[in-house]
């Protein structure tokens, strides 16, 4: 409710120009004077600004006879001050004011022009009071004063050390001479009954049980008048309550209540409001009590005791009580230093024990706050703190507030609003996006998911949801024109869209347009000075709506201004009411408003236009009977809220009065509108110790609707809410069971103090308090921590699920669950509500007959998000609940399967980290094994990758050892401790013990000599001998020192032979999955394989290039990739033309990139991320990508010739043809198929490249393609890529609407060249190429089965290491097929028989010189 802010000040109250200690702080009852008082002085001070106004010294006699200054009590109209010296001597001052009503200030602008005041900021316009202070009378009594405390407006109560209480006047006071003072009455103490616990005294007669020590005297007094009596304090640190009959206060009329279970209190104090009587104990405590009223006895209320950052009796005694002036917050000190606020029932809001004062000081040994008394100034924006060693000891806090302790009607709004003594933090959340609207919130669930699993969230503007995603202050200044003669805010409020604020200080008001940013003020200045706004401040449609009391007719009134027009007279509404407003509140159109007589009065009101209202009033009800004074109403509403359970119908007038007294929320309802009010009033008590109370009314679909939430301080949160129905019973005529329930009331414990309930995202925000140190000098003005606050927000959703699951109302808790499942954090909730429970119960050292978790995991088994909260939850408890959690909600295992059945694959993989923790390392591999490749096929590529590296993370040396670091639930298996004995299990010894019932059931003789079976020495020399075989020199390592090394090498051998393993199997799935992307013709995903994986692409490819990387019918694999990349038809059936629109578009346009393929500049181009990984910056098509090219035959033909290229045509330079990328093709898809189609050329897998460009419409990589063919002297090959090529031109020319047309037109010189290479060769050349092109892949499939896989295995771990592995392999298998191939070529030259040499041979003997170049070079 109170948040510090910024740096406490210390400010100097001593003399001008002296530096004193001050003793004792106190302001007077409107908070506007301040009065100081050191050993030998009095000042008296302006509150705001903080000047001096008068001052006076004692003199030196006066200190002698009387002694130093101790405690000051002011006088309730601000003109006497009564000040109790060390000696316990009276003195009193009168404080006169100026006649002439003049201030203390004459502002005088300085002669040079650039001195004077230009801006409004300058000037004090606050007219502050001459005042002068005189000494009137000092006294002395027979005894020593010990307190004194002000009881009226006319009388003071002295108490003495002689065990009395002396009632006497101010006007006595001013007539005392140095003769005796005779009272008004004297109290004796010792004469007065106390009781224990108050009893009535027809019951209980009077008694001096237990009676007030001879030598004990009252050492600190405070009166309340709503209470009637005072909070007393004795010398021997006892704690009473004194009661009186009636005001007069004689001892015939009085008695005490010694307060129970406290016996060491230090210090006390009163709240008038909540009618609460606070002690401070010396064991730091506080204890905090109401008065009953039934017996007007004590009744224990709540305790105030710090257990975070403090040690048990490290903060000492409590020296100092302190409520604020609105009865809202309790300041609490210490006598070893720190403060504390509290709220009125109990809930910490701030303690400066958790404050960062720097490294080098200790808290508990020397706090820098050593307080000694304490002050609340104007409204409680500032607190006064006096340290108790040093001068210039006063230090001031600034504190802002909410709203709702000044104006509670504000709870019916969605917004936080702080309010300081000039300024206003708002937060509303406007400054982010939406984040949660026109979204869908969808779970994860089976297949066959229904459609009421996927919910659609609001769309319209939602400002719940802005809110919890906000935590920044929009801070509003108060304008300086209003600030500096109203100072300080008293009321402010906020409408309910966030786009009005209006404020109102000591005399007037104004608002604030959010939109236009800017202030409206009244035009007349006397108009605003004119009437003083009480009891509250609301909106209503656009109107201002206020009690006030106006200063020119002397009335109260209700008064409107609206928010479009200027604040004017004019332009309001009047309406009077007969005493001044306490409280008002709105429900819909009606206006309930609190008057000081006791009456309740509630208004329709009317909008007629944007500046015209009509109030009428509808009825009255008085009040007086419910409360002991109308002021003790804390906060009051009208609602339609009704004790029992209604048939839902929309009800226009409210029917039901809330009213907060003390803390008591009471229910007042009228059966009818029409009905007259009798005079007794019966209220209906829901709760006690209630600060404030939200109703949830406005909530349409909700089962939330129509709730009442109570906060409690330390009780924490309440809820009243109705009980739901089951519809079978709803739908019947008769309702079965009616005598049950219809609302019940749950409670739940809350970290924040709440401000703002935002029912529809069922979140409660607060604010809480922060500190940050900037300096550590300790003579700096900055050495003590700069207070921050911020805004917090907590979920409540689970809290109240528990509730109503451990009450058994399942259905009730089903039904909010379900209006709360488009919420993005429900699943949250969910796994609160089980980590509370599992924590709970599985902590818990008692048996637990009725647990609850089998009732909790059955209700979230009623959403598809169950597997995943029992995983989340799971991960985030110690591992030693687990047994506990699985033993109810089922095994990990069964689990896991359960996801992999419902599609969860991430919340299967979370499951894994359980599986790896419960059982052996080889039942997690399996599983994770299954989970990787359903993840593959499903192209969960980020999954994958985790569980590739989950997978070696696994120790092979664990593969097989069970988990015995399992910690067991005290629940499930209680371990027996290791210390304990081992027991004797022995039959002897149980004969011992048991008798002859031991054996009773024994039909075979009871001497036994050994458990072990008949075998059992055997076994243990087999062992030994089986160890010693297995672990080699493991036994005389420890002596020598090679063979201890050589059980190492060993070790590390057999560790590194396992990890090459699992490596092998986990490189086996991959290429598997590979092979089937691959065999689908899915290049993209096996793309995304590569870059997310970390696959070595161009190694595997290498391996399948003679199996899985062959096309058999290039057409039809082209159509299946335009299915896969979601392209047109590449050839169309007749009278369907999916290029047309194409052709259409780009004309005889020509591409704008260049004719090159795009392989060597390929990774500046690349935008993908998803490739990004697996790209360099400059890949070229090397000569060791083609392993077969290394060792050419001296037969081969060189292409690079000009004149070959001259003769043939190809097009294999850069500027022969311009290729077009197609324009169906997209920047980014192209630039991924590009970057495939290099990685196919490295491989050497001809088939596929050739694919990609054509799909590409790539001219010069087909030109590539081919060379690399010929060159390979595969005449198989070459007939490959020439039918290929043929079949795309017959599919082309069958299709005429194919885009493909012109594109197949160019590639015509290749289908020639080839055809004419294979010519050249002749039948019995191109017979003998083919059959050793087939032993060639033959041999080669053979080898790639056979070793390529143990050499992966052995070369995995070097970067490149498949890759040069499979080099040599098949460089070393290509050497022994080309020497095959040259013995027959040999043979057949010497045949005279052989072909006959042709033009293409002749070219070859041409350049027989160059063929002793090493590789080619493909361009």
């Amino acid at each position: 409710m109170y948040f510090p802010l910024g740096w406490p000040k210390r400010v100097s109250l001593a003399l001008p120009g002296e530096s004193s200690h001050i003793r004792h702080i106190s302001c007077d009852a409107v908070k506007i004077l301040v009065a100081a008082i050191g050993a030998d002085f009095l000042g008296i001070w302006y509150a705001n600004p903080l000047l001096p106004i008068a001052y006076y010294r004692r003199s030196a006699e006066s200190l002698e006879q009387f002694g130093g200054n101790q405690l000051i009590i002011w006088k309730p109209d601000s003109r006497q001050l009564a000040v109790l010296t060390e000696a316990g001597s009276l003195l009193l001052y009168q404080l006169d004011f100026d006649a002439n009503g003049n201030g203390i200030l004459m502002q005088v602008d300085p002669p040079a022009v650039s001195l004077k005041r230009d801006s409004a900021e300058l000037f004090i316009k606050e007219n502050i009071p001459r005042l002068s202070l005189r000494e009137v009378c000092c006294f002395t009594l027979d005894t020593v004063i010990s307190t004194v405390c002000c009881i009226s407006l006319s009388e003071l109560l002295l108490a003495t050390e002689t065990c009395e209480l002396l009632r006497v006047q101010w006007t006595q006071l001013e007539n005392a001479t140095e003769e005796q003072l005779t009272p008004l009455a004297v109290i004796k103490l010792r004469d007065i009954p106390f009781y224990v616990q108050q009893q009535q005294q027809q019951q209980q007669p009077a008694k001096y049980l237990p009676a007030v020590g001879n030598n004990c005297f009252v050492a600190s007094l405070e009166y309340s008048p709503f209470i009637g009596g005072c909070a007393a304090v004795f010398s021997d640190q006892r704690a009473a309550f004194l009661i009186a009959d009636h005001l007069r206060f004689e001892t015939a009329h009085m008695h005490g209540c010694w307060v129970p279970d406290v016996a060491d209190a230090s210090v006390c104090s009163v709240n008038h409001k909540f009618r609460l009587l606070a002690y401070g104990q010396q064991s730091s405590a506080v204890a905090v009590y109401a008065i009953d009223d039934a017996t007007a006895g004590l009744e224990y209320s709540h305790r105030l005791m710090l257990t975070e950052h403090v040690l048990p009796g490290s903060l000492g005694a409590v020296n100092e009580l302190k409520w604020s002036p609105d009865g809202c917050v309790l300041a609490v000190s210490w006598e070893n230093g720190g403060l504390s606020l509290w709220s009125t029932f109990g809930a910490l809001l701030m303690s400066t024990l958790s404050w960062d004062f720097g490294l080098h000081v200790d808290l508990l040994k020397r706090n820098p706050l050593q307080l000694r008394r304490l002050e609340w100034s104007t409204e409680g924006y500032q607190l006064f703190m006096t340290s108790r060693q040093g001068d210039n000891n006063v230090l001031q806090l600034q504190f802002v507030k909410s709203a709702l302790s000044m104006n509670p009607c504000q709870s019916t709004h969605s917004h936080i609003l702080l309010q300081g003594d000039d300024c206003l933090y708002i937060n509303q959340g406007d400054n982010l996006e939406q984040t949660y609207g026109n979204v869908k919130c969808q779970f994860p669930s089976s297949a066959a998911t229904s459609s009421e699993d996927c919910l659609e969230l609001k769309q319209t503007p939602n400002m719940g949801s802005i809110l919890t995603e906000s935590k920044y202050w929009t801070l509003l200044q108060l304008p300086l024109n209003y600030a500096a003669t109203n100072w300080p805010i008293r009321y402010a409020a906020i409408d309910a869209a966030g786009l009005h604020v209006a404020v109102a200080g000591r005399t007037g008001l104004a608002h604030y347009a959010m939109l236009s940013k800017r202030w409206k003020l009244f035009g007349n200045e006397s108009q605003e000075k004119d009437f003083v706004v009480s009891g509250g401040l609301l909106w209503w449609q656009g109107f201002i709506v206020m009690g006030c009391y106006s200063l020119l007719d002397r009335t109260d009134e209700l008064r409107c201004y609206p928010a479009e027009c200027k604040l004017d007279n004019q332009y309001g509404h009047k309406l009077q009411v007969r005493a001044p407003v306490i409280s008002l509140n709105c429900f819909r159109d009606q206006l309930i408003v609190l008057t000081a007589d006791g009456i309740v009065s509630l208004f329709h009101m009317q909008r007629q236009s944007a500046y015209i209202i009509n109030i009428e009033c509808a009825y009255e009800l008085d009040v007086k009977s419910i409360c002991i004074h109308p002021a003790c109403i804390v906060s009051l509403t009208v609602t339609n809220l009704r004790n029992e359970l209604k048939p839902q119908q929309h009800q226009t007038e409210a029917e039901t009065i809330v009213v907060n007294v003390c803390g008591r929320i009471l229910m007042i309802q009228r059966e009818e509108a029409a009905q007259q009010v009798p005079n007794t009033l019966l209220a209906t008590c829901l709760a006690s110790c209630v600060e404030c109370f939200w109703l949830s009314h406005n909530l349409e679909h909700c089962a939330m609707r129509d709730c009442l939430w109570l906060y409690s301080g330390a009780h924490g949160m309440r809820v009243w809410l109705p009980i739901l129905q089951q519809r079978a019973e709803q739908s019947g005529a008769h309702r079965l069971h009616s005598f049950m329930s219809k609302r019940i009331m749950l409670s739940f414990p809350l970290k924040l103090y709440p401000l703002v309930i935002l029912f529809d995202n069922v979140i409660v925000l607060g604010v809480e308090n922060e500190s940050t140190l900037y300096t550590n000098e300790s003579n700096s003005h900055f050495a003590l921590p700069f207070a921050l606050m911020e805004r917090k927000s907590q979920v409540y959703l689970h809290k109240v699920l528990r509730q109503l699951i451990k009450r058994n109302l399942g259905y009730s808790a089903w039904e909010i669950a379900q209006s709360c499942r488009s919420l993005p954090y429900f699943p949250h909730a969910l796994e609160l509500l089980l980590h509370e429970v599992l924590e709970e119960e599985a902590s818990s050292k008692q048996p637990i007959p009725d647990a609850q978790l089998p009732s909790i995991l059955d209700f979230i088994r009623e959403f598809p998000v169950y597997l995943q909260t029992i995983v989340q939850c799971a991960r985030k408890t110690e591992i030693a609940l687990w047994p506990y959690l699985f033993s109810m909600a089922g095994k990990p295992k069964e689990l896991f399967q359960l996801c992999l059945q419902a599609e969860q694959l991430e919340t299967a993989a979370s499951y894994l980290i359980i599986i790896q923790n419960l059982e052996p390392s080889s039942v997690s591999k399996q599983h994770a094994n299954m989970l990787l490749d359903i993840a593959l096929n499903q192209r969960k590529w980020e999954l994958a990758k985790d569980l590739i590296r989950f997978l070696k993370a696994i120790d092979p040396n664990e593969i097989d050892s069970p988990r015995c670091s399992m910690v067991m639930n005290v629940k499930i298996a209680p371990p027996q401790p290791q210390t304990q004995t081992q027991v004797n299990q022995n039959a002897d010894v149980f004969n011992l013990v048991l008798g002859p019932i031991a054996t009773r059931e024994r039909s075979y003789s009871t001497t036994v000599t050994t458990n072990l079976p008949k075998d059992s020495n055997k076994q243990p020399q087999q062992t030994t001998s089986m160890e010693r075989s297995e672990t080699g020199h493991s036994v005389s390592g420890s002596s020598s020192g090679p063979g201890a090394v050589g059980a190492a090498v060993v070790r590390r051998k057999s560790t590194k032979e396992r990890q090459q393993r699992e490596i092998f199997c986990i490189d086996l799935i991959l290429q598997r999955h590979a092979r089937q992307l691959l065999q689908q013709h899915k290049l993209l995903d096996l793309g995304y394989m590569c870059a997310y994986l970390d696959f070595h692409l161009v190694s595997w490819l290498t391996q399948e290039a003679g199996g899985a990387a062959k096309l058999d019918n290039i057409p039809a694999a082209l159509q299946t990739l335009h299915t896969e990349l979601q392209l047109p038809s590449p050839f169309p059936p007749a009278g369907r033309d999916d290029f047309a629109q194409l052709r259409r578009q780009t004309g005889n346009a020509t591409s704008s990139q260049t004719s090159e393929s795009g392989y060597f500049s390929i990774a500046a181009q690349m935008e993908s991320p998803q490739l990004q990984p697996c790209i360099k910056e400059e890949e070229e098509l090397q000569l060791s990508s083609l392993p077969m090219l290394k060792h050419r035959s001296n037969s081969q033909l060189s292409f690079d010739n000009f004149r070959y290229r001259r003769l043939y045509s190809l097009p294999a330079s850069e500027d022969d043809n311009s290729d077009v990328v197609a324009s169906y093709l997209n920047d980014k898809l192209a630039i991924k198929l590009r970057y495939m189609l290099q990685l196919f050329i490295e491989a050497n897998c001809t088939d596929y490249a050739l694919m990609l460009s054509i799909l590409l419409q790539d001219a010069a990589s087909i030109s590539r393609i081919v060379n690399v063919v010929i060159r390979s002297e595969s005449v198989g090959a070459c007939r490959r890529i020439e039918a290929a090529l043929k079949q795309l031109s017959q599919c082309t020319f069958d299709n005429g609407g194919s885009l493909y047309r012109g594109f197949v037109m160019t590639l015509q010189p290749h289908i020639y060249l080839l055809e004419q290479y294979i010519q050249s060769l002749g039948e019995t050349t191109s017979l003998d190429n083919a059959a050793d092109e087939s032993e060639l892949s033959a041999d080669a499939k053979s080898a790639l089965e056979s070793d390529v896989l143990d050499s992966v295995a052995k070369g995995q771990q070097l970067p490149n290491g498949v890759a040069r592995v499979g080099e040599q392999r098949l460089l070393t298998r290509h050497a022994s097929l080309e020497s095959k191939s040259k013995t027959k070529s040999s043979g057949q030259q010497g045949n005279p028989s052989s072909t006959q040499s042709t033009p293409t041979q002749q070219l070859q003997r041409r350049s027989s010189h160059e063929t002793g170049r090493d590789g080619c070079q493909v361009m």
